[in-house]
């Protein structure tokens, strides 16, 4: 077992990006897609809180349609209200700023909406419970059956352990994002767009980058049946050597969430049915109930779930993992222009040619060879990255 240095950050706003490993493709009629989509999680490890409202989308055809022009507010049981603003920049998505000391553990929060079409959404009041830190966080090597080849592919495993002793919170969710290094092979030197030209000296400014998205999987436990309040190996997500995640280093932030007993049947459903959000862009929820209702009709079903949730959060780093092998092979594959130029056509500009400092040769690098940022990632590094 390899134990792994580690970095403490201050806790970070719940992130809701998990999703399945097994695709579950359920049979909903069309009627079930007319309905209102809510999903938002108060915390008080941030002070800005967010909330989208959006309309269920087609299994067949997922995607976030946002709701604007709602009139959305988050009530406290001390009778604190605060009224949230849409984004400029993402319709759909409301925001508003609380003090912290407004955001304790024991305080119960709901949310109100009024959608442009007068609609009245409201959820349950959800209890925000203490939450303990993230426990040691490690990893092994471990070997499984690729979803996508069938065939075994080794990689790392990582694993958390819990210790709530003393806490009254017996249920938990996980929320991860990693964040890893890449480089391509060439950098951009030489280009073709109807002339030849030199960059010089090379523009390495697009050969390393740095790509960061969520674990699209649900991680939740529930204590309530242990002796103890206290689990250790639980499993988390597990980092192929098929891929360019361990290569030049790897980050993983771990956002640990204690949750009300409602909150985690709701996402345990979730997990069990294997439902989860890619993304509220990539995914919409399956019927599973909520605490969101329809107070005009109430048989009109709400999907979602407005919950209040303390999070603490921890970082990790790997540079490298001891005897494991990497088996990446890239997608870079220069091409052979054996008639010139004529080959290359203005669709193409500009066309790369692999070369040095002092020539060029006919060999076209198409932009998976010369420019990092075309596989979604920044070449800015991250403030938190280490190397």
């Amino acid at each position: 077992m390899c134990r792994i240095n580690i970095v403490r950050v201050l806790p970070v706003i719940l992130c809701m990006i998990p999703s399945c490993i097994t695709p579950y493709q359920p049979d909903i009629s069309p009627e079930a897609v007319n309905k209102y989509v809510v999903f938002g999680a108060i915390n008080s490890s941030s002070e800005y809180q967010t909330v989208t409202v959006s309309m269920a989308s087609p299994v067949s055809d997922p995607q976030f349609i946002p709701v604007s022009g709602c009139a959305v507010r988050i009530s406290d049981d001390k009778k604190n209200q605060f009224a949230m603003q849409e984004s400029h920049e993402e319709p759909g998505v409301y925001g508003v700023h609380i003090d912290s000391e407004y955001l304790t553990p024991g305080k119960s929060f709901k949310i109100e909406i009024i959608t442009p079409d007068g609609t009245s959404i409201q959820s349950d009041f959800d209890r925000m419970p203490p939450c303990p830190d993230v426990g040691e966080i490690y990893y092994e090597i471990d070997e499984i059956v690729s979803e996508y080849t069938g065939q075994p592919e080794k990689g790392i495993r990582f694993y958390v352990d819990l210790d709530a002793t003393g806490f009254t919170s017996r249920f938990f969710k996980w929320d991860i994002t990693e964040t890893w290094e890449y480089r391509v092979d060439y950098p951009r030197e030489w280009y073709y767009d109807g002339t030849v030209h030199h960059i010089y000296p090379a523009d390495y400014s697009r050969k390393v980058c740095w790509l960061t998205q969520g674990v699209k999987e649900i991680y939740t436990l529930s204590t309530t049946n242990l002796q103890e309040n206290r689990y250790s190996k639980f499993p988390l997500n597990f980092a192929s050597s098929h891929t360019s995640r361990l290569i030049y280093g790897y980050s993983l932030l771990i956002e640990q969430a204690a949750l009300s007993e409602e909150a985690y049947s709701y996402w345990d459903q979730m997990r069990i049915n294997g439902t989860g959000l890619g993304g509220l862009y990539e995914r919409q929820p399956l019927s599973i109930a909520g605490n969101l209702h329809n107070m005009a009709y109430p048989d009109q079903e709400v999907l979602g779930f407005f919950s209040a949730e303390t999070v603490r959060s921890k970082r990790i780093f790997i540079s490298e993992v001891p005897g494991l092998e990497i088996e990446y092979i890239g997608y870079c594959t220069p091409v052979l222009l054996e008639h010139g130029f004529a080959e290359i056509t203005p669709s193409d500009y500009p066309a790369w040619l692999m070369g040095d400092a002092n020539n060029y040769d006919m060999i076209l690098l198409s932009d998976d060879c010369v420019d990092c940022l075309y596989y979604g990632g920044s070449n800015i590094k991250p403030d938190f990255w280490p190397y």
